[in-house]
């Protein structure tokens, strides 16, 4: 079973990408994946509400292969959130919260704080474009929070510091290292699983920003045992987001 747990739905002028259901479902069926968690793109950057709106659409029409995240674009909307996450649970069934942070607009803040409880209320897992340093502040407040950080420190906002990412892991049993980047560093994912052990990585693409091809090579292409690869390229998100096979 391979589970890819990043992937995008729907159009962003800022990321300049644009990708509709029928075509991430191909193109998951091409790379044989069977299911894809996706983040609606205008929940994420622009209106919560009608993304995740969307978003619940494309899920009704894939149901055996689209899994969605609720999306808030702000920590700042307080009750109007926590209630967009009940609706996005209770009525949508999402499993999981996509969130996004940026130098301007950290979530490494007392408002995050509320949001990452109604998660664990919720029994969501978290997607979080994020820094080591912001998810140490995040669970060090919510700890039993179920907690993925994108990229693994492999992008600019966390300066690519991938080592820096496996040792806020290491401190937090519930902080999770997601696969997609744009780099590809020798030994990340070895160096990660010796470290962390394979239950705490989990297979991502980033699909449609980065190539899903590349993303699932630069797993298979390592020195890791199947079951090692089991786990990160499926087993470890069905677990969090509580999926049946």
């Amino acid at each position: 079973m391979i589970i890819d747990a990043h992937v995008h739905i729907g159009k962003s002028a800022r990321l300049q990408i644009e990708a509709g259901a029928d075509m991430l479902v191909r193109v998951a069926d091409e790379l044989g994946f069977d299911r894809i968690f996706c983040t609606d793109l205008t929940a994420l950057f622009y209106d919560m509400f009608e993304g995740n709106r969307l978003l619940a659409e494309e899920m009704r029409r894939h149901p055996d292969r689209i899994i969605g995240y609720a999306s808030i674009h702000s920590t700042r909307f307080h009750q109007a959130a926590l209630d967009e996450l009940d609706r996005c649970r209770n009525d949508y069934g999402m499993r999981g919260l996509k969130i996004y942070s940026t130098p301007e607009a950290t979530i490494a803040e007392p408002a995050m704080i509320p949001i990452l409880e109604k998660c664990v209320e919720l029994d969501f897992v978290v997607l979080a474009h994020t820094t080591p340093q912001e998810c140490e502040f995040l669970l060090g407040a919510v700890p039993e929070c179920k907690f993925m950080m994108a990229h693994a420190g492999g992008q600019p906002f966390a300066k690519g510091d991938w080592n820096r990412a496996i040792m806020a892991a290491q401190r937090f049993e519930n902080l999770y290292l997601e696969t997609a980047s744009s780099t590809i560093d020798t030994n990340f994912l070895e160096s990660a699983v010796a470290a962390l052990g394979p239950h705490k990585i989990v297979f991502g693409t980033d699909t449609p920003l980065l190539d899903p091809w590349t993303q699932l090579v630069k797993i298979r292409q390592t020195r890791l045992d199947q079951q090692s690869l089991d786990l990160i390229l499926g087993g470890n998100i069905a677990r969090l987001a509580g999926l049946s096979s």
